[in-house]
């Protein structure tokens, strides 16, 4: 990695950019989520397609699944960032602990 420069490093057109392309990169992983939030609680809840409005028990579902994939999510990020903070303490990805699914 002896090419990479800090972010502050750089020139001010050079951050400009970088954060032009941070902003973008942010804006289309959110929407990916999102896309995927509704693709999935849609094909798991909605089944009656006689009405154009929920059921209750649609609606429950999809509270539900949104509640859960949220917070999945948060979890998810969470462990990342336990993960990358041992790595970065430690030294190496061996000083990680248990991985991802241990608690």
């Amino acid at each position: 990695m002896a090419g990479v420069r800090s972010r502050h490093s750089l020139s001010p057109s050079e951050q400009r950019e970088f954060q032009s392309v941070l902003e973008k990169r942010q804006t289309r992983d959110m929407m990916q989520f999102y896309s995927n939030l509704v693709q999935r609680c849609f094909d798991d809840c909605i089944n009656d397609f006689t009405s154009k409005a929920l059921s209750t028990k649609e609606e429950t579902c999809v509270s539900r699944c949104v509640d859960k994939f949220i917070k999945t999510s948060d979890r998810l990020g969470q462990r990342f960032a336990e993960q990358n903070q041992a790595m970065m303490q430690g030294g190496g990805a061996g000083s990680a602990g248990a991985g991802f699914g241990g608690r």
